[in-house]
């Protein structure tokens, strides 16, 4: 930790420890017991809370609570448990003297009533106009997964979450209703309490105490120019109610590869080889006899543990709420040498300073550690990705030689490295200190005026350390180390007024202005070291290495805004939101420094009309609408300024070479965010006092002025230039439906949501469209393999239509393919007018082949509680969606030197005239065909959770409070169509565009473990 966070640290834990406390006014006591309606038992860890004070408990194991320093007088004391509700009690305490009540709580669905978070502030969500899904602490709890994100993919409508890499510590693919822009980030913006820009991969879950998730622009345009994505607010668990408790949980479980692909034994490939008349001759095999086979997926891939520890601190006293933790989780990899470790620290501080100031802290401390192996990469001379060469080495080949070195690939031709080798040989770490920190007070003014002053720090250090052997072929005989460094720190100071006020029994109204400042900066160095002499030291020598070269940047960006938002409740049932933020960006053109957000939404609480609480049925019954405009930064810091490329090699005479620069960019004064405007219809029904739920939304969201890198004429002198053009279209609705009931001793909850998105190119400046690559260096022919064009969605394949195997030489002769030969594959002719043939097959026979983005994504919950016992699952699934499977590409030709797919063994022959395989010898056209694509629709089973709350009885007899044991399972199976690994998989990253591709990714894993809470 450097001393400017050790600085921070200090500044804000001295400032509070140093505020005195006001003197108290005349207090009392209250005392108490909850219970079950239902079952009549005691329950414990319920929160019992006086209302517009600090003072509150929860309940112990036999029910009971006591709240002390409650000021003197009538006072409404409410008892919360999540599945649980019971009306608010006014009790009247006495001077020094003790009130004793009883709360009896009813098993319910309170989805209607609950308090969810928005930007700056929180609100009763029977009173939100806008389209908000929130998960609470014990929805989180109940799967043990190393980030937040994955505990609440498919539970919230609108919310796609992909684990597009399954190696550890990779990111997470994230997106709230579809992707808007074309070369922007279309992540949603992370808010952790209230600081903007968290990272979740750095919090542990076990901190956080809810998940609210803004979806449209009601929502979200109070985080302006960075609320088009959607927002994830993140508030982690502050000190509870009561005394001083210690909390522990911890798993600890294995980890498997979902799928072992089957492959030719080494008699199989060998037999085929010899087959094959266009073999390299210099390599045989006795088919006569048999052989070994080796395994590679079984040498490479491996059973891994996974642990996680956390034990936390927490608890309330004289007006101050503390809670410290901290944690460390560590994931080795399904494939060796890969793993990921983090360890976080924790500390949240609420303090009264009399009964109108209020001062806090969240501070939040994680360092990770992440050790990758390479997938999706390394192609050509480079060795092959680890997944690539463990799959297509051939099974003939031993892991080492008879001089005990690593064994080399089958031919000499072949651009393979052992699989083994990559792994033990090749360094890839990177180390993450993280810090985010914030320091508030809040002012009562007077009742009903509050202000609000906040100023937090966000750091984040990224070190990667790399190197490649001497033996491997990305740096043959030379050595190749590389050490690059990234630090970004950002201020965030945010000073806001609240004012509310009610008019009457039912007329209320809350007004929210203020303003905010960040400031960012990013700086970056790395060095790269060439040509060792050994191996031994690897990156820490860098300057060992025969030639060393370095690079060095900074950037600065710099965010001013101003926001107000209304919100008025009119005779309790007519809801009405205005927002308008309005941002000022460093990042942009001289003529659009500053852009404005507005929004507004409406809702009418239907259920509470009096005609209509004639229907004993409906519990609530609320209709919403809203509107209003979001943007997106979308691009890096100075685009819209001229820029040189320095140090560029010239020639000066005939041999002499001088640094110098050349133009690299031209400037666009007029370059300015990307806008959304979103419509958002939706509706909210509880019935059966709200044991029934249902939530449903429609939405269109349209973006403008999308940044994009232009393509200009060669005679300008560049190849590009960023700048806005075109829009893009998201429309879909949302369903979700939750039922809460008791069926004997049986308590069933029950969750259904289902997502549907579809986007559309509308316009992109006067051009038609534009192509993509989508495949790795080493694919030549499959370029392009993509297309982005008007009228059509977002993550379309483009290529050739396959159209079975060439069976004899009439068809040859007429196919107008060049290469065409009898046992190869056959393109389908589609170019000639109204989709005629014209003999001949060329470029203008490609088409669009399918798409990546699901038509339609859905989640299912159960959670089941018997007694003691509880069970919890999660099912989620996506349909209608298309894979580009490049790992057949590559192991679907017959009676080659890399090992294939049993596919193969059909290869066409003269007496095997199949339509599905190529014959011995005939490499498959190299283009890009639909033969590659694959259905990824699937139904997953993420997760299984059992878990046993023992008796309290037997707990205190341990020394605890509460003691909870449970096994889990995560990815336990998926039923699919896809030949692979994982239909979610996306080897070119999170990209819209270029979404959808398998090459050689990771594995995916399966994840089994054992774990207990335990409460002291």
């Amino acid at each position: 930790m450097t001393v400017v966070h050790r600085l921070f640290l200090a500044l804000l834990i001295g400032s509070l420890s140093a505020v005195p406390l006001a003197a108290q006014a005349p207090t009392g006591t209250i005392t108490g017991r909850v219970v079950d309606s239902t079952t009549q038992q005691p329950l414990s860890d319920v929160s019992v809370v006086v209302e517009g004070t600090r003072r509150g408990s929860v309940s112990g194991p036999d029910g009971t609570f006591t709240i002390g320093g409650v000021p003197a007088g009538s006072q409404t004391v409410r008892a919360r448990r999540v599945g649980f509700n019971a009306p608010p009690q006014i009790l009247v305490v006495p001077v020094d003297g003790t009130v004793t009540t009883e709360f009896i709580l009813d098993r319910r669905a309170v989805t209607l009533e609950e308090v969810v978070t928005v930007g700056y502030g929180t609100q009763a969500k029977r009173d939100v106009t806008g389209s908000i899904a929130s998960v609470g602490s014990a929805e989180i709890a109940t799967i043990p997964v190393p980030r937040v994100e994955e505990a609440i993919s498919g539970l919230v409508p609108g919310v796609q979450v992909q684990t597009t890499n399954a190696q550890p510590g990779s990111e997470l693919r994230i997106r709230v209703r579809g992707g808007n822009s074309l070369s922007g980030d279309n992540s949603p913006l992370v808010v952790l309490d209230g600081v903007i820009g968290a990272d979740l991969n750095q919090i542990s879950p076990g901190d956080i105490a809810s998940v609210d998730i803004l979806k449209d622009a009601s929502a979200t345009a109070i985080y302006g120019a960075r609320g088009a994505n959607g927002v994830i607010l993140v508030t982690t668990k502050r000190g509870l109610p009561g005394k001083m408790r210690v909390d522990y949980n911890g798993y600890t479980g294995s980890q498997n590869t979902t799928k072992h692909i089957d492959l030719l034994t080494a008699d199989q490939f060998a037999l085929l080889y010899m087959r094959n008349p266009n073999h390299d001759k210099s390599v045989t095999f006795d088919t006569t006899t048999s052989m070994p086979t080796t395994d590679w997926q079984n040498v490479v891939f491996q059973s891994a543990p996974i642990r996680s520890n956390e034990i936390s601190v927490s608890g309330s006293n004289s007006g101050t709420r503390l809670l410290a933790s901290g944690s460390m989780f560590s994931q080795d990899g399904i494939v060796r040498q890969s793993d990921f470790s983090r360890g976080t620290l924790r500390f949240n501080l609420d303090q009264d300073v009399g009964s109108r100031v209020r001062l806090g802290t969240r501070v939040t401390y994680s360092r990770a550690i992440g050790n990758a192996v390479r997938v999706n990469d390394g192609y050509g001379s480079q060795g092959g990705p680890v997944t690539m060469t463990t799959l297509r080495f051939a099974p003939t080949i031993p892991v080492y030689d008879s001089l005990g070195n690593y064994s080399a690939a089958l031919l000499p031709s072949q651009q393979f490295d052992n699989p083994l080798a990559i792994v033990n040989l090749r360094a890839n770490k990177t180390t993450t200190n993280y810090l985010l920190g914030n320091l508030f007070g809040e002012y009562d003014i007077f009742p009903g005026l509050t202000y609000r002053s906040s100023v937090a720090y966000t750091s984040r250090n990224n070190l990667q350390q790399q190197y490649t052997s001497r033996l491997l072929l990305a740096a043959l005989n030379a050595g190749h180390a590389n050490v690059a460094n990234g630090d970004r720190n950002s201020f965030l100071a945010e000073n806001t007024l609240t004012l509310h006020r009610a008019l009457g029994e039912k007329n209320d109204f809350t007004l929210l202005g203020g303003f905010t400042a960040q400031s960012t900066r990013n700086d970056a160095n790395s060095e790269d070291g060439i040509g060792f002499t050994s191996d031994q030291l690897g990156y820490n020598r860098l300057n060992l290495a025969t030639t060393v070269t370095g690079t060095s940047s900074t950037s600065l960006e710099r965010l001013l805004s101003w926001i107000g938002r209304a919100n008025v409740n009119l005779a309790g049932r007519y809801l009405l939101t205005g927002t308008l933020r309005a941002d000022g960006s460093s990042k942009f053109a001289v003529n659009n420094k500053w852009a404005y957000f507005p929004s507004m939404g409406v809702a009418w609480r239907l259920g509470d009309e009096a005609f209509f609480r004639r229907l004993p049925a409906v519990s609530e019954l609320k209709l919403r609408a809203s509107t209003g405009r979001t943007g997106s930064e979308a691009i890096s810091p100075y685009q819209s300024l001229a820029s040189w490329s320095v140090g560029s090699a010239y020639a000066i005479g005939k041999a002499t070479f001088h640094n110098g620069a050349n133009p690299a960019r031209n400037s666009n004064p007029n370059l300015k965010w990307e806008t959304t405007n979103q419509f958002d219809y939706g509706v909210d029904l509880g019935l059966f006092e709200n044991r029934v739920s249902f939530t449903a939304d429609v939405y269109n969201k349209r973006t403008y002025d999308l940044l994009y890198a232009k393509l200009v004429p060669y005679y300008t002198g560049f190849e590009s230039y960023v700048t806005n053009v075109g829009s893009v279209q998201n429309k879909g609705s949302e369903f979700a439906i939750d039922t809460r009931r008791r069926i004997g001793s049986v308590d069933v909850d029950l969750g259904y949501n289902i997502s549907m998105n579809r986007s559309k190119v509308l316009n992109l400046g006067g051009d038609k469209e534009f192509l993509l690559d989508g495949v790795n260096s080493s694919l030549p022919r499959f370029r392009p393999a993509a297309i982005v064009r008007v009228g059509e969605p977002l993550g379309n394949f483009y290529g050739y239509v396959w159209n079975g195997i060439f069976q004899n030489q009439a068809e040859v002769d007429a196919s107008g393919q060049p290469g065409a030969v009898i046992g190869a594959m056959k393109l389908k002719d589609i170019s000639g007018p109204n989709g005629v043939p014209d003999g001949v097959i060329d470029t203008r026979d490609r088409t669009i082949l399918g798409n990546a983005q699901p038509r339609y994504f859905f989640g299912q919950t159960g959670s089941f509680g018997y007694r003691a016992l509880s069970l919890n699952y999660v099912l989620r699934g996506a349909h209608g969606f298309k894979i580009a499977n490049l790992n057949r590409q590559g192991m679907e030709t017959p009676g080659g030197g890399s090992n294939m797919l049993p596919a193969v063994l059909n290869y066409w022959s003269a007496t095997n005239p199949t339509n599905s395989m190529t014959g011995l010898g005939i490499d498959p056209y190299d283009g890009m065909t639909s033969r590659w694509l694959e259905d990824g629709s699937f139904v997953r089973l993420q997760n299984v959770t059992l878990g046993l709350d023992l008796p309290a009885t037997f707990s205190s007899r341990l020394g605890t409070q509460r003691l909870r044991m449970y096994l889990s399972g995560q990815n336990l199976r998926t039923w699919t169509k896809y030949s692979w690994y994982d239909p979610e998989v996306s080897s070119r990253g999170t990209s819209d565009l270029s979404l959808g591709w398998d090459d050689s990714s990771y594995p995916g894993i399966r994840t089994f473990t054992f774990g207990m809470n335990v409460g002291f």
